[in-house]
């Protein structure tokens, strides 16, 4: 499971240190693709193919032909290298408009990659509008 929130950021190269936490899970590769608002989700392999299935499961063939289309040409396999940094494809930093200044926030079975000032912007609107939290 990931949990947690990370400041971190990208290098002109796009490597992004993944927090050491992280690491471990993602000794077997990860996907990283475009998320669900303007950031990145990273998934491991094997979460990725579950994930993916299950999807697709319920689609009709336009909107899975829409989905497919949409999702797998901009996502791309990742591996660590020897310091525990992924690489992020240029396009899809400029997606997420990722600069350098990230936030890496683990939720429960991926990873959300967020430019910063996004992030903080997206959890105050949820500070403001969340009285409903079941914890």
């Amino acid at each position: 499971m990931f949990l947690g929130e990370y400041e971190h950021t990208i290098d002109a190269k796009g490597r992004l240190a993944v927090p050491a936490k992280f690491r471990a899970q993602m000794l077997k590769g990860a996907v990283v693709s475009k998320g669900m608002g303007t950031c990145l989700s990273v998934y491991t392999l094997e979460h990725w193919e579950q994930r993916s299935n299950e999807l697709v499961a319920g689609m009709s063939s336009d909107d899975l032909r829409d989905f497919e289309r949409r999702i797998y040409p901009s996502a791309s396999e990742i591996e660590l290298d020897a310091q525990g940094r992924m690489i992020i494809p240029a396009k899809l930093r400029a997606y997420a408009n990722l600069t350098s200044e990230v936030t890496v926030a683990g939720v429960r079975d991926h990873v959300e990659i967020w430019d910063r000032a996004t992030w903080q912007s997206y959890q105050e609107k949820l500070d403001t509008e969340g009285s409903n939290i079941p914890f």
